[in-house]
């Protein structure tokens, strides 16, 4: 019985020795020579119960044997190959021209490492898919990660060797521009950035003292109770720090400052306003005192500007607590005089619909107001004034306690006046709400002051003294052709 001819498909091996002394320029016939070689392994087989094909015993006496497959090898007993191994095949005739086989058995060890090395790849591949979404939130944080960002950048070396750089920045989810990033990061730290980017070569980022500037204002305990888009505001009117409103936000990320409210609400379009005075929203909210007494606050504002027109503050809730702040509402109405008719938005409690208030409205004899009731009378709410509850409460009652009603009505005063004529307000950036109700104008071009601004931190950081550069001498001058502030 023959064993080991089926399992070797490739024929071709075979067929090419057989080339191989078929095109030999030796005197000797090739077709002898080519069975006087194959037939020469078996000489010392023929004794066995079992024949293996002299293209296995070939690959023994070679040491060529992992090219068999490894369940084949198993069938094989040890003795059998301990015979080949120690057979000295010096001794058969022709083993001179086994350099013949040298190139056919180079060629099949190529392919067999080929293949070896493509199942790998493969099992590599379905692992790496497998473990992708628990790998991805690491490479996430390696943006701000300096320590991961330079074992990613070592790992895309290794990789790119094999598979080649886009391959490499695909299976880890990176895109070109930011890898090129990371590698100017790693390869260059300049003194001059607070993110160690030249600053020759990025002019566009921030300068230190804007960032220190920015730190300064985020962490300012008079702005502690404005949220980030009013302190960029702010900044941009006094001209201290001209910036993006991402960059903000971006710097009070890396320093650890949050300005978040209690509790915010999912954002829907609710009920705009075409002009100031066109709808006035009026509720009643509570805060309390240390005692544990609470107080009852009702706000009146303007639903254009944003600005609060009145408040009152009393122990007890009744309809003199919204009649009160309608008072100090229209007093501020009356200096507006564009308009002569608003709109009152109220939700259903007791305290806004009653014969008092009603006969109140009613007798107004200057300004008139119609009384209109949220998602009954309108489809919208009443969420413009609740806004101001939480503003008020979530960020300037915070934290603060009084002794008395009288103690928190001046607060209230100070915090209203802070909220209408000093915060810039998000919805009219970089004015307050009392420069957008009287049509006050900021006094400077945004635009200007954005495009100077931009220019000036170009030229500051392409003038900066680092030496690592070559735009700049060894004593730290500029060497370039823009006049430096040096």
């Amino acid at each position: 019985m023959i064993i080991g001819a089926d399992i070797f498909d490739d024929i071709k091996l075979m067929v090419f020795l057989r080339s191989q002394f078929a095109t030999s320029k030796n005197d000797i016939n090739s077709n002898y020579l080519f069975k006087f070689y194959v037939t020469g392994f078996h000489q010392n087989l023929n004794n066995m119960k079992k024949k293996y094909d002299s293209s296995v015993v070939f690959l023994y006496a070679t040491g060529n044997e992992r090219l068999l497959p490894h369940d084949f090898r198993k069938q094989i007993p040890y003795s059998t190959i301990s015979t080949w191994r120690k057979a000295d095949y010096t001794e058969y005739l022709g083993n001179e021209f086994r350099s013949f086989f040298d190139e056919a058995f180079e060629s099949a060890e190529i392919s067999y490492k080929y293949k070896r090395l493509k199942r790998t790849m493969m099992g590599l591949a379905r692992s790496w898919i497998t473990l992708s979404s628990a790998i991805a939130p690491v490479l996430k944080n390696a943006k701000k990660d300096k320590k991961l960002q330079s074992d990613m950048l070592n790992a895309i070396r290794y990789m790119r060797e094999h598979i080649g750089l886009e391959r490499s920045l695909k299976l880890l989810g990176l895109n070109r521009s930011l890898y090129q990033q990371w590698i100017l990061e790693a390869r260059f730290k300049c003194f001059d950035s607070f993110s160690a980017l030249c600053v020759k070569r990025h002019p566009y980022q921030l300068e230190l003292d804007e960032i220190t500037k920015m730190k300064k204002m985020l962490t300012d305990p008079k702005l502690h109770h404005w949220p980030i888009v009013s302190i960029a505001a702010l900044a941009l009117r006094k001209k201290r720090i001209v910036a993006s409103l991402f960059s903000w936000y971006k710097y009070a990320r890396i320093h650890n400052i949050t300005k978040k409210l209690v509790k915010k609400d999912k954002k829907t379009i609710g009920l705009l306003a075409n002009w100031p005075n066109e709808y006035l929203h009026v509720d009643t909210t509570y805060y309390p005192l240390t005692s544990g007494q609470k107080i009852c606050i009702a706000f009146v504002m303007d639903n254009y500007s944003k600005m609060i027109l009145g408040f009152h503050a009393a122990e007890n809730l009744s309809f003199d607590v919204v009649k009160q702040a309608l008072k100090k509402a229209l007093e501020v109405i009356q200096t507006h005089p564009d308009q002569e008719h608003s709109f009152l938005v109220a939700d259903g409690g007791r305290e806004n619909h009653n014969k008092q208030i009603d006969k109140f409205i009613t007798e107004l004899s200057g300004h008139k107001i119609t009384k209109i009731r949220a998602l009954r009378d309108i489809r919208f709410s009443n969420s413009p004034v609740e806004a101001v509850h939480r503003t008020m409460k979530g960020r300037y009652l915070r934290n603060q306690k009084f002794d008395t009603i009288d103690a928190l009505i001046k607060y209230i005063e100070w915090a209203v006046m802070d909220y209408n004529v000093l915060r810039p307000h998000y919805k009219h950036r970089p004015k307050t709400p009392q420069e957008v109700y009287f049509n006050k104008p900021l006094g400077f071009d945004i635009k200007k002051r954005v495009k100077q601004a931009l220019q000036t931190r170009i030229q500051n950081n392409q003038c900066a003294k680092c030496i690592q550069c070559k735009g700049a001498k060894a004593d730290g001058s500029c060497a370039g052709k823009v006049n430096c502030r040096l």
